[in-house]
Formats: C-alpha cells, sequence, structure tokens
C-alpha cells in the first residue's frame, strides 16, 4: 500500500502573541496538504515589520507552535526583508503551497514570488469560531490596563 505523496503547505507571520484566529489559520491551511511548516518573525524581523521588541523571546515561540498537533515544522525567519523573510526557507523546503489571510498587504507580491517559483498560492478567508482579534489590539488592551 502507497501512501499520500507529501503535500508541503508553509505559512508566515509574525505569530508573536498566538490567538485562536492563528490556530484557526493554522488547521486550515494545513487542511490543504499533509505537511505544515510554520515560519513566525524572528526578534529581529519583528523589529523591522512591526516597529516593536516581540512579546516572547524566540525560543519560547518555537516551542509553543511546535507543541500544535496541526503544526508539523516551525522555524523562524531568516532574512531580513519586510516581506521575504522566509525566502531561504522556501529555497530549502520547497513546499507546494504557500497561504496567506485575505487581509495580507503583501498578497500581490507574494503570488507574483509564488509564480516564479512554481509555488501554488492559497489566500484564505479569515473566519473565526470566536470574536475576531488581533496581536495589535492585544497588546493596546495590556497597554491600557
Amino acid at each position: 500500500m502507497s501512501s499520500k505523496p507529501l503535500k508541503k503547505v508553509f505559512v508566515s507571520g509574525c505569530y508573536d502573541i498566538l490567538h485562536a484566529g492563528h490556530i484557526y489559520f493554522f488547521q486550515q491551511a494545513r487542511s490543504l496538504g499533509n505537511h505544515l511548516t510554520v515560519c513566525f518573525a524572528s526578534a529581529e524581523v519583528l523589529a523591522i515589520t512591526k516597529h516593536r521588541k516581540p512579546s516572547l523571546p524566540d525560543d519560547h515561540k518555537r516551542v509553543i507552535l511546535s507543541e500544535l498537533s496541526c503544526v508539523d515544522a516551525v522555524v523562524s525567519s531568516s532574512d531580513l526583508d519586510p516581506v521575504f523573510d522566509f525566502r531561504s526557507h522556501i529555497d530549502s523546503l520547497q513546499p507546494d503551497i504557500l497561504v496567506v489571510t485575505e487581509d495580507d498587504q503583501n498578497a500581490e507580491r507574494k503570488k507574483i514570488f509564488c509564480e516564479e517559483h512554481g509555488i501554488e498560492f492559497v489566500i484564505l478567508p479569515k473566519h473565526f469560531f470566536v470574536a475576531p482579534i488581533s496581536t495589535t489590539s492585544i497588546l493596546t488592551s495590556i497597554k491600557k490596563q
């Protein structure tokens, strides 16, 4: 009996403070294939993209993400580029699919990148099973307390 060929899915984001929306996104992305790699923004990249320090150290993020049942592999961004901080991981892992959410401000550039690299590009709508929240709103709420 032969097993299904490996279909690798790749997602990338800050994932600085994990919330239910992230988990749902990971589950939906994983359903598109049979192996999900999550790339989180390193502290250095977070400083470039969000102009702030991380809420959690990188090693903590790696452990938390690794423990999610829908996540098969975790890497941290290694390229100091505000849009393509994951480029070297794409080159080495060669995923079949790159998944983003519908509010990704760089979706068009990522779509072109995927076309150039022979990667399927998927945009997932943001559907929540709980009230929507963002990391930014969580941080704002904490600062107000």
